[in-house]
């Protein structure tokens, strides 16, 4: 199947996900899916994009193992669908996507996190942002490697909006678990205790 149907088709389960375990599924999944598009680039002749591709394809490995643990394995394994890209397709367009896909994926987890009521989702959730930030960076990379950068989507850190810094805690630490189930973070970058977000 095309990278760019996969991606969409994560996109799509990613947003209808309702369940904590679901969610954190759809989260491995999505995470699965960049290391197999990671992959694909990887195997291109042009050298730079290689390299990059075969950074994407370890950061997507290393945010699945942040979701390799007991509370995702089962939902995982009842799921059946693949995730793997036979064709790349349109690079501009399947590297557009995935970027969304990749976004939309944080802003998932840190709201995840902020209602987390044990201390494994709030771990999950957070250490697999800080991957998923890791994979968004290279693929704002690879975007403007192609040559093809969206003018504002790829800005560096420290530029563009300010910054609201929302500082989180594991359950019972004092952070915060009342979160509106429609509530989306605007594009979320993480670390262990905070996450900054652009403001507008």
């Amino acid at each position: 199947m095309e990278a760019l149907r996969l991606i969409k088709t994560a996109r799509h389960a990613l947003a209808e996900a309702r369940h904590v375990p679901d969610v954190l599924a759809e989260a491995r999944r999505a995470a699965l899916l960049t290391e197999a598009v990671g992959a694909r680039l990887a195997e291109l002749d042009d050298e730079e994009l290689a390299g990059l591709g075969r950074q994407l394809s370890e950061a997507g490995t290393l945010a699945s193992g942040c979701l390799d643990r007991s509370v995702v394995r089962a939902a995982v394994l009842s799921g059946g669908r693949s995730g793997r890209p036979g064709e790349l397709g349109d690079l501009d367009e399947t590297l557009g996507a995935l970027d969304g896909l990749l976004r939309e994926l944080g802003e998932t987890l840190v709201v995840l996190a902020c209602g987390a009521d044990t201390e494994s989702v709030y771990w999950t959730c957070i250490d697999t942002v800080d991957a998923v930030a890791e994979c968004k960076d290279l693929v704002a990379r690879l975007r403007h490697a192609a040559g093809r950068s969206v003018a504002g989507e790829a800005e560096p850190a420290g530029q563009g909006a300010p910054l609201l810094v929302v500082r989180l805690g594991p359950p019972g630490e004092g952070g915060p678990t009342d979160v509106a189930p429609d509530y989306r973070v605007p594009g979320a970058t993480a670390g262990a205790s905070e996450v900054s977000v652009p403001v507008g």
